[in-house]
C-alpha cells in the first residue's frame, strides 16, 4: 500500500512539472516571438533611417504606407500608432480664402493685393492602427485624424477595416488615384485633381497578376445650389457606383476609373425628381528605371460630379437651378493635371506641376461664379532621415469668374515635418 502511495504521488510531481514546464515554454515563446518581431521592425526603421525610400512622399503618406510605433505585437497581432507634426509658415501675396490649403477657387476677385502669412499646424495628424490574423488574412483596422480646420481640433480623415479583398468605412473614393498624388507641402493638391474621402463598401478584384479591378458603392451626397425660391432639396436616395481597373508595372501603373453619380431632389410637394451624374478618369505613374524620379498625370471628365474635383469639391456645382426651366441642370467639368518629381540626390526633391480646371455654367449662374483656374507649384525638399522633411514651395493660382473677371495669388509655404 505504501509503494503505491509514493508511485501514485511520483506520477502526479511529474505531471506538475510537465505542465509547469509546458506553460512556461509557451510563455517563453511567445515572449521571443514578440521581441523577434519588435527586432525586425528596428531593423527595416534603420535600414530606412540609412537611405530614405520614397515613403516619405505625399503619395506614400496619403495610401498610409508609411510605419509608426509598435504598442504591441503578439502572434500576429498588432497595434500601432502613427503620424506627424507638421508646422507651416504660408505667405499669401494677394488675398486667398483658404489660408492653410492652396485653393485656386478661393481667389477673390477683385482681389485687394494685401498679403498675408498664416503660421499652422493644421497639416498634422494622428493615426491608430490595428491588425489580426483570422484564417490566414490579416483584419487591418485604421483611425486617423487630422487638425485641418481654423480651431486645431481633431476632424476625422480616415476609420476603415480592410480584410482581404474588401473595404469598408472612410477611405479616398475609387475614383481617385491615391497614388498618383504629387508631391506637394500644399494640403490641398492640384485643383483639378480628382480628390476625397467617402463612406463606402469596396472590393478588390485581382484580374492578373499585373492587373486588378476595384468596385465601390460610395456615400450618395450631392452639393446643389438650389435657391430658396426654387423650392427644391437635394435628397441622398441611390448610392454613388464607382469602377477602376489598373495595370501597374515595376513601379508604374495606368488607371481608368468611372463613377455614376445619381442626384435625387424634390419640390415643395414632396414630388422627386432624378439626373445622373457620370465621370470618367484616367491617370498614371511613370516611374523611371535606375533612380527614384516619376513622372504623374490625370485627365477628367463629367456632368454633375464637381464633389469629387479638388478645388471645387464642396462648392455646390454638381447641380445649379435654372429658373428659365424651373429645373435642374447638372454642370459639365473637365480638368488637366501633370506634374514631374525629380529626385537630386538621395535626401533632396523637387516637383513641378500645373493643373488646369474648368466648369462649364455659363448662363446657368450668377456672373460671380466660378468658371476655370489654374494651379501651378514648384518645390524643395530635403529628407534629412526617414523621421524629418523640411522644404519650401512657390504655388501660384488663377481665378475666373462667370462674366470673365479674374484674379491671381502666389504663396510661399516654409514646411517642417516630423513623424512618429
Amino acid at each position: 500500500m505504501m509503494l503505491f502511495k509514493l508511485t501514485l504521488t511520483f506520477v502526479l510531481l511529474q505531471m506538475l512539472a510537465i505542465t509547469a514546464f509546458s506553460q512556461t515554454d509557451s510563455l517563453t515563446r511567445k515572449r521571443l516571438d514578440s521581441l523577434e518581431a519588435r527586432l525586425n521592425y528596428l531593423d527595416i526603421r534603420l535600414k530606412k533611417n540609412a537611405s530614405p525610400p520614397r515613403t516619405q512622399t505625399r503619395s506614400a503618406v496619403e495610401s498610409g504606407r508609411y510605419t509608426g510605433v509598435v504598442m504591441a505585437d503578439d502572434e500576429g497581432i498588432a497595434l500601432q500608432i502613427g503620424g506627424f507634426i507638421q508646422t507651416d509658415a504660408i505667405h499669401d501675396f494677394h488675398n486667398n480664402n483658404s489660408p492653410l490649403g492652396f485653393l485656386s477657387s478661393g481667389i477673390t476677385i477683385p482681389n485687394d493685393k494685401k498679403s498675408n502669412t498664416t503660421y499652422s499646424v493644421a497639416a498634422s495628424r494622428f493615426n491608430l492602427s490595428g491588425q489580426i490574423p483570422i484564417e490566414g488574412k490579416a483584419l487591418k483596422t485604421v483611425l486617423e485624424f487630422d487638425l485641418f480646420n481654423s480651431s486645431f481640433s481633431p476632424n476625422l480623415r480616415m476609420a476603415y477595416a480592410e480584410y482581404g479583398k474588401v473595404l469598408v468605412g472612410m477611405y479616398w473614393s475609387n475614383f481617385m488615384d491615391v497614388d498618383a498624388y504629387p508631391n506637394t507641402l500644399d494640403y490641398n493638391g492640384p485643383n483639378a485633381m480628382t480628390s476625397g474621402r467617402q463612406v463606402q463598401f469596396r472590393l478588390s478584384l485581382p484580374v492578373t497578376k499585373t492587373t486588378e479591378l476595384v468596385l465601390a458603392l460610395e456615400d450618395p451626397v450631392s452639393f446643389l445650389t438650389l435657391p430658396e425660391q426654387s423650392g427644391f432639396k437635394s435628397l441622398k436616395q441611390i448610392p454613388d457606383f464607382t469602377s477602376s481597373i489598373q495595370y501597374s508595372k515595376n513601379g508604374s501603373h495606368l488607371r481608368f476609373a468611372t463613377v455614376l453619380h445619381p442626384i435625387v431632389y424634390e419640390n415643395e410637394q414632396q414630388k422627386r425628381k432624378s439626373k445622373l451624374g457620370y465621370g470618367l478618369s484616367a491617370s498614371g505613374v511613370l516611374q523611371q528605371p535606375g533612380n527614384k524620379d516619376n513622372f504623374v498625370f490625370q485627365a477628367t471628365y463629367g456632368k454633375g460630379i464637381s464633389k469629387y474635383i479638388n478645388d471645387i469639391g464642396p462648392d455646390n456645382y454638381d447641380g445649379v437651378y435654372n429658373p428659365a426651366t424651373s429645373n435642374l441642370e447638372v454642370l459639365a467639368v473637365w480638368g488637366l493635371s501633370a506634374s514631374y518629381d525629380h529626385w537630386w540626390a538621395d535626401k533632396f526633391s523637387s516637383t513641378a506641376g500645373w493643373g488646369y480646371l474648368n466648369l462649364e455654367n455659363k448662363g446657368l449662374s450668377e456672373d460671380q461664379n466660378f468658371k476655370a483656374s489654374n494651379y501651378g507649384i514648384l518645390n524643395l525638399i530635403y529628407y534629412p532621415n526617414s523621421f524629418i522633411k523640411g522644404g519650401v514651395e512657390y504655388l501660384y493660382g488663377t481665378r475666373k469668374n462667370v462674366n470673365g473677371d479674374s484674379a491671381n495669388n502666389s504663396r510661399i509655404q516654409l514646411t517642417m515635418q516630423f513623424r512618429f
